[in-house]
């Protein structure tokens, strides 16, 4: 059936059911009206498919946990307020597991609760210890004396603190713990009621039988989870969306070569994944489900991580839906801009762009109707409002919808217009005081009372104003991203992408009736591969994500794989072996500290006190190695304590950029190294090594004699031309492990050697600026934010260069503390954010003036840039000013090519950009500013992820800024030559302060940068 339709149909049948039934459902067909602002809050609930060990029991208590004290209790939160609709989103991997623990399964910490505190075994104990505080310290254990007490008594999870724990903690402790971890998990709702709230006025003294109190509590909600959502929805005040089947990333199961649109560089794996058949079946598993569950078609999709592509949009069209969701990001490519832009208020600028529904047409003529949600307020729910009262956030949240209202009255801009609200239904509530309930309370009777404000599902929109504007093409991308960069495009992804194209080119002969196998085996066996195909394996893998227990994830990931193969009763591939996630790189015993070429003579030499050196604890004479390069050669040692005699050493190098194939395992051997390596220098006892590279799984020869070994009393030196390693380039990361034969041995233990390659080539060097020690104080007043990862002197830079050589344009930051990364950023920069402004012709007044957004200065008059290069961990770019209206515009190609290395042991931020992307001229000619700022992933309106500078100091916050200002500057250190003619902090405090909005005022109300000219 044609799906506009069939849409229309549905709308007509429910319609005449509620003329026909006034007395027996409540009227929830709502009146058009155009002048009010539609509000589309969707709240998502999702849960990946947590694996289970031998014994059938969860791995894992996120969704008992979760439904305890978030999905049931939203849901009822709802119920409250007559006058409210909302959207809820339900993943079947999540209803799947509702289902399976409301009919008696278990998840491992459920398990550990229920046994008897007598009966436990140390293993049970440490465990206990280490995982039963996993809930919100400040906002949840704080508030009960007993919880905490035992926080406090377990002290911190080293070895030395858990033995003393488990030395320390009674039966009565343990049993106490085992309580609390289960009843913290609990919504503050139900543990004010009978009969939770008599343990928790009990507060501690718990006996073996209120457990049992505590997991009938469990039980009775989880069973009634989604038989209440299913009441809500036939009663109308709720809508009830699905996501496919295994939560996949829907585009790349269709065609994973969709990743280049986004992000032409992408890392891509070996095999193509396009598997459009697998896609259909995603969907039509969940609108089984769905019916199963909720008793009617479905309507709405919210496709996994909201990732969405032309392609699907007749998969999507012929399964039944009507309607999508998914971000804005999308919808900006779509619409030919690269973004939505926000004024200083935080009003959307083309809001009557982004707030409203477009349909996408397939080839057929079906349509189906996409919402984008509004990044800015969706966020503000998940991480600024976690810091406010609940009716300041409340508040916040309800102005920003009625200001972005007043903004199309002000401006006669004809409605209807609807803002989506989509988010994440159950992380955020624990970072909230009161579990966010007072915050809910409070938007919820604010939206119920506000005249001009009316939520709405997003099927009554449809139904209410059923003409809307279509899109000519739907770029792919996902909620956050107009890409499919945290799935795809990095080496780990790729190489998890690779073993599911694999594994299922191995169940094709079996689709195609080639193989024969039993009904009920293929069908799990394809359970199993649907199941791998989840997105939430591939969220976790390469650098743009962090669980701090990301193995877990690989493991599943695999073992879903290795289901395929066993439930057709064949061999579980070797690969399927190998993790994924490789090993993290460990600290060197010295780490390296800079290049040099030591004489390879078989004696020690002080060209190798600059080496990287692991010391090693073997059961061979081998007790350490070295390594060390200049620009030509590796060099590489080994301290021996000892005859090796009949040894063989391996040097199994992951040189980044190679092409070609690599190698989990080592030479003839089935160690597996812990690493991809690509390249294999071996030693067989001789006067010289060999090189092997990695070629299908396999290795082979490149070049015997490759390089000289020469042997020593004590040590074994070795030398091999760089170019045996293939194209590498400053910055580059190499990953080394070495093993050694016949035992087998893998050093350095627990994860690969790691040297960043530094810079070996000529730069000419222009301008050298080394600027003040102390002064990472802005204006001479600002002091650091008060998280201990702010340590002292992190945003102090000692120096500054511009150089050049033949190609790059080369920009070197010096700091006088060690750069950490404490936040896990891709290249090894969490804190710190860098500018560089470049004038090509100083002196003219061309160019843009405004430093970009949220920096709030300004270049001196007379200067202008053309360029920014703009660094930090995560969202580096080089950009130009619009010459038309000097707004900063990204330069996509210049950021592709941009290199940058972060030099720990130099303290160095290295960054290159091909001058060939500056256009003609002389680098000697132009002029330079650099600032230092703080990283802020979650920036204020209008700022460009830097973080502000307040009155008083926060956590996360500077402090010193002045009283009652808007242009004060974020800048942290202004870059200015020691003794010179400018002193920062009068450059950065000579400012007129402002109340004014920021985007209403010029350079010249901010404080004024000026520039260095070589």
């Amino acid at each position: 059936m044609h799906t506009k339709i069939k849409y229309f149909s549905i709308i007509l049948l429910f319609g005449l059911v509620l003329s026909l039934l006034p007395a027996c459902q409540p009227e929830q067909v709502q009146e058009p009206d155009t002048d009010v602002l539609y509000v589309n809050l969707t709240w998502h609930q999702h849960q990946p498919l947590y694996y289970k060990d031998a014994d059938g029991v969860y791995t894992r208590p996120w969704v008992r946990v979760h439904a305890t004290k978030d999905y049931l209790d939203m849901a009822e939160k709802v119920a409250d307020y007559e006058d409210l609709r909302v959207t809820f989103n339900f993943t079947p991997s999540l209803i799947r597991q509702l289902n399976d623990l409301a009919n008696g399964a278990k998840d491992l910490y459920w398990v550990l609760s229920e046994k008897p505190a007598t009966s436990l075994t140390e293993a049970d104990k440490r465990f206990i210890l280490e995982r039963f505080y996993d809930v919100n310290w400040n906002n949840i254990i704080a508030k009960y004396p007993r919880y905490q007490a035992l926080l406090d008594k377990r002290g911190g999870t080293d070895a030395e603190s858990l033995q003393t724990a488990l030395d320390t903690f009674t039966n009565q402790d343990f049993l106490d713990l085992q309580i609390w971890f289960n009843l913290a998990w609990f919504d503050p709702v139900y543990l004010a009621e009978a009969p939770l709230v008599d343990l928790v006025n009990q507060g501690e003294g718990f006996s073996e039988a209120d457990k049992v109190i505590v997991f009938d509590q469990v039980l009775e909600k989880v069973r009634k989870v989604l038989p209440y959502h299913k009441e809500l929805q036939d009663a109308g005040q709720i809508e009830v969306t699905i996501t496919p089947y295994a939560h996949p990333i829907l585009p790349l199961v269709y065609d994973n070569q969709l990743a280049l649109i986004g992000n032409p560089s992408a890392e891509m794996p070996e095999l193509r994944f396009a598997y459009p058949q697998d896609a259909v079946t995603h969907l039509a598993l969940c609108v089984d489900m769905y019916e199963d569950t909720f008793g009617r078609e479905v309507s709405g999709l919210w496709p996994g991580e909201g990732a969405v592509a032309e392609e699907i949009i007749p998969l999507v069209a012929e399964a039944g839906f009507t309607f999508m969701q998914t971000g804005e990001p999308v919808l900006a490519k779509s619409l030919g801009i690269e973004s939505f832009t926000r004024d200083s208020q935080g009003v959307v600028r083309e809001g009557d762009e982004l707030y409203r529904p477009y349909y996408v047409e397939d080839e057929a003529g079906n349509q189906v109707a996409m919402f984008f949600r509004d990044w800015t307020l969706s966020d503000n729910i998940g991480f600024v409002y976690t810091g406010m009262s609940g009716d300041a956030g409340a508040i916040d949240l309800v102005s920003r919808l009625e200001a972005i209202h007043a903004n199309f009255v002000e401006n006669q801009v004809e409605g209807p217009h609807i803002v989506s609200i989509i988010l994440d239904g159950e992380n955020a509530w624990e970072h909230y005081p009161n579990d966010g309930n007072d915050f809910l309370h409070a938007l919820y009777q604010l939206l119920t009372e506000s005249d001009v404000l009316q939520t709405v599902t997003p099927s009554d929109y449809l139904a209410m104003f059923p003409e809307q504007r279509s899109l000519d093409y739907l770029f792919p991308g996902a909620w956050f991203s107009p890409n499919y960069d945290t799935w795809i495009g990095e080496t780990e992804e790729a190489i998890a992408w690779d073993y599911l194209a694999r594994t299922r080119e191995f169940l094709v002969p079996y689709e195609t009736g080639q193989k024969a196998a039993d009904p009920q085996a293929l069908e799990q066996a394809f359970d199993f591969m649907y199941l791998a195909e989840g997105s939430d394996w591939f969220w976790w893998f390469g650098d743009d994500q962090d669980s701090g227990q990301d193995s877990y994830f690989d493991e599943a990931f695999r073992a879903l794989l290795a289901g395929v193969y066993e439930s057709l009763g064949e061999a579980v591939p070797q690969f399927v072996q190998v993790p994924v996630i490789q090993a993290q790189a460990v600290s060197a015993t010295r780490p390296f500290s800079g290049i040099s070429t030591p004489t390879l003579d078989g004696e020690d030499d002080p060209a190798w006190e600059s080496a990287a050196y692991y010391a090693v604890v073997s059961q061979t004479p081998v007790t350490g190695f070295s390594y060390t390069l200049d620009d030509e050669n590796i060099y590489l040692r080994l301290d021996v304590d000892g005859s090796l005699d009949e040894t063989k050493v391996g040097f199994y190098f992951d040189v980044p950029g190679n092409i070609g194939g690599t190698s989990a395992f080592a030479h003839q051997s089935d160690v597996m190294l812990g690493i991809f390596a690509n390249i294999l220098v071996e030693w067989r006892g001789g006067v010289v090594t060999n090189v092997l590279e990695a070629l299908d799984g396999a290795w082979r020869m490149v070049k015997a004699g490759a390089g000289p070994a020469v042997i020593g009393e004590d040590l074994i030196e070795f030398s091999l031309p760089l170019s045996m390693l293939g194209e590498i380039s400053a910055g580059d990361p190499i990953r080394l492990v070495m093993v050694i034969d016949p035992e087998g041995e893998v050093q350095p233990q627990g994860g690969p050697a790691q040297v960043i390659v530094p810079d070996t080539g000529e730069v000419t060097v222009i301008l050298q600026v080394d600027d003040p020690v102390g002064d990472d104080y802005g204006p001479g007043t600002y002091t650091y934010p008060e998280d201990a990862v702010f340590k002292e002197s992190v945003y102090d830079a000692a120096s500054f260069e511009v150089g050049y050589d033949h190609e790059n344009l080369v920009l070197t930051f010096r700091f006088e503390a060690e750069i950490e990364n404490p936040w896990g950023s891709p290249i090894g920069l969490s804190l710190q954010t860098m500018d560089v402004y470049i004038d090509k012709d100083p002196g003219q007044g061309s160019g843009a003036r405004l430093l970009l957004p949220g920096r709030n200065a300004a270049l001196m008059a007379g200067y202008g840039w053309e360029y920014v290069v703009w660094v930090e961990g995560w969202n580096s770019q080089v950009l130009q000013a619009n010459p038309d209206t000097l707004i900063p515009t990204p330069y996509s190609e210049a950021t592709s090519a941009m290199r940058i290395m972060v030099d720990p042991a130099q303290n160095a931020v290295v960054i290159r950009v091909p001058l060939s992307f500056l256009g003609e001229g002389n680098p000697e000619d132009w002029a330079y500013a650099a600032v230092v700022l703080g990283q802020e992933g979650y920036p204020s309106e209008g700022v460009w992820r830097v973080r502000d500078v307040e009155p008083n100091a926060a956590q996360w916050r500077f402090g010193g800024a002045p009283a009652n200002s808007r242009n004060h500057t974020r800048i942290i250190d202004l870059i200015l030559p020691v003794d010179g003619d400018y002193d920062q902090a009068a450059v950065l405090s000579d400012f007129l302060v402002s109340q004014a909005p920021i985007d209403s005022l010029g350079p010249d109300d901010f404080a004024q940068i000026p520039m260095l000219e070589p």
